[in-house]
């Protein structure tokens, strides 16, 4: 299958460009030259007959879009491979892997905001996923240039690297058991006052404060708020009315990364990653940390 590797192994995929896309909303994604998948059931997950059904569904429609010289029908192919990626992801497959998979299937079928979100879930499960995230930044490339991004990386970044490799329930496990030697250590150094159990106390509570620090800087908590525009664009309000003045001068295109502010029925309050604020209706945004895509 040309362009379409297969395993037993994990299900991943990279993107490896070749050339460079240019996006407009009138022009066709160009094929990503070098896209790969890697699919597979995961170790880590017990998939039924059906999920396996699913996937093998996926890889082969993918592998015909990719084979596909006809526009329409490619973009067909790549939209109910999406959605048969999607359709495993609900069905209990949940992994950095498949969602990966899902996002390069959308967009590839000319969906930037599914593309995008698919891209952003991958990474809230596994920080650490390099595809994903190479992925998520050649999607965003090819929004306009007036698209504002979230910033990668900062000084807590720098400071509690740990973070990227441990889920949060073990942080708090390890902060919990640091306090707790500690907490001995020092009270056994006032039975008996030794300047080594001092010292280890001091190494045990300065462990226990650097990991609750961390947690305080751990980006993982900004995703509760994060979302994307899932519609192909989607008009700003200056209030949650549909007869409200434009707060833009142009639509939001699918894939515009926000912050949910508010939800007021049916209206989300959303900022910008450039802090600029308007009201989108909550039909055309989908929450990053929700657990399926809609």
């Amino acid at each position: 299958m040309s362009g379409l590797l297969l395993t037993r192994r994990r299900i991943g995929s990279s993107l490896r460009g070749r050339g460079r896309a240019v996006w407009t909303r009138d022009a066709a994604i160009g094929l990503l030259l070098g896209l790969t998948l890697t699919l597979a059931i995961p170790a880590d997950a017990t998939a039924t007959d059906r999920e396996r059904e699913r996937i093998d569904q996926a890889v082969d429609t993918y592998s015909r879009a990719m084979e596909s010289a006809a526009r329409d029908e490619r973009l067909a192919l790549f939209a109910e491979a999406e959605r048969l990626f999607a359709a495993a992801i609900d069905a209990g497959v949940h992994n950095a892997d498949i969602e990966t998979n899902r996002g390069n299937a959308a967009l590839q079928a000319e969906r930037p905001g599914a593309a995008i979100l698919a891209y952003r879930r991958a990474l809230l499960l596994d920080t650490s996923h390099e595809r994903a995230r190479q992925n998520l930044a050649h999607a965003r490339g090819l929004l306009p240039d007036w698209v504002p991004t979230p910033a990668e990386g900062g000084l807590g970044d720098t400071f509690f690297f740990w973070r990227e490799q441990l889920p949060a329930a073990r942080l708090a496990v390890l902060a919990a058991a640091c306090f707790a030697i500690g907490a001995a250590l020092l009270a056994v150094s006032l039975l008996r006052p030794r300047p080594g159990l001092r010292l280890a106390a001091g190494v045990a509570l300065a462990i226990w404060a650097a990991l609750l620090a961390s947690a305080a800087f751990d980006p993982r908590r900004a995703q509760q708020d994060a979302a994307v525009v899932i519609a192909t664009e989607a008009t700003a309000r200056a209030a949650d009315s549909r007869n409200a003045p434009r707060r833009f001068s142009e639509a939001l295109p699918g894939g515009t990364e926000l912050r949910i502010i508010e939800d007021r029925g049916g209206w989300l309050h959303v900022e910008l990653h450039n802090g600029r604020s308007a009201w989108l209706l909550d039909s055309a945004v989908a929450r990053v940390d929700a657990p399926h895509p809609r």
